[in-house]
């Protein structure tokens, strides 16, 4: 089976679910920066800078899957990004009570253990993509 038949559906997934995330969070970004606010581990954090910089990386990483010549920074990144939203919501979830989710949409609603596996699926799906494109691209 060639490569672009698995890499084009995990950019594609990759595109629409940080499409879906900025987007929602955009839509309610009130909400969005006041449970961002109330995140133990983003207290000292300035969620003035924070807020638009997460949403920023979410629209940076759909514009770079979106064009052959910028794919690989976006599969990097999307790559990173999905580990650290995993590490980050995994740590709240062990080790603090009463945790807020900033998530935008039906991502927001996902109990938290459901969250974590979706989010450490996504994150194994574009560590493949890496993968794929280095090998696909080594040619």
């Amino acid at each position: 089976m060639k490569r672009e038949y698995i890499l084009f559906p995990i950019v594609g997934l990759l595109s629409l679910l940080f499409m879906y995330a900025a987007i929602a969070k955009a839509m309610d970004y009130g909400f969005f920066v006041s449970e961002m606010s109330k995140s133990p581990l983003l207290m000292k954090y300035d969620k003035q800078w924070l807020a638009p910089g997460v949403l920023g990386v979410e629209f940076l990483i759909v514009a770079l899957l979106s064009f052959a010549a910028t794919r690989k920074s976006g599969l990097l990144l999307s790559f990173f990004v999905m580990l650290l939203f995993t590490l980050y919501l995994s740590t709240l979830y062990f080790f603090y009570t009463n945790i807020p989710c900033s998530c935008g949409g039906i991502l927001g609603k996902l109990s938290y253990p459901t969250h974590i596996i979706f989010n450490a699926v996504f994150t194994l799906l574009a560590a493949a993509g890496v993968l794929l494109y280095k090998t696909n691209n080594a040619r």
